[in-house]
């Protein structure tokens, strides 16, 4: 009797070293987490100002380049000048001879239709 108490009490050290082992693999996995969490928190916190410099660096770049855009005013004067441009480059011809062509073409125009009138009578 006295070998089955000593085996229960045998069973009862390894049950109670199993389980206070088990409870500090516990509190390791715990600790393991929040150090995780710290240097992740540690990295971003890094990128972050990393990032935050490297916008101050870049910046007054874009602000020049911004203001650069702004700056340039399109008016129709200037719309119409580069379409005369790109027009006489493909054609050969300059935007006022266009003009003048065009004129001509109005006369022409109203002169058939003068002539598909009939003639006043006298």
């Amino acid at each position: 009797m006295t070998n089955l108490l000593n085996q229960v009490k045998t069973i009862g050290n390894v049950a109670k070293d199993t389980a206070k082992t088990s409870i500090t693999a516990g509190f390791g996995v715990y600790g393991t987490i929040i150090d995780g969490v710290s240097k992740s928190s540690d990295k971003a916190t890094q990128l972050f100002e990393s990032l935050v410099e490297r916008g101050t660096q870049v910046e007054p770049k874009l602000k020049e380049k911004a203001s650069d855009l702004f700056a340039k005013k399109i008016t129709l004067d200037s719309i119409e000048t580069k379409a005369q441009s790109i027009t006489g480059r493909f054609t050969g011809v300059q935007g006022r001879k266009l003009n003048e062509v065009d004129a001509k073409i109005d006369q022409l125009t109203a002169m058939i239709s003068e002539l598909k009138a009939e003639p006043a009578k006298v």
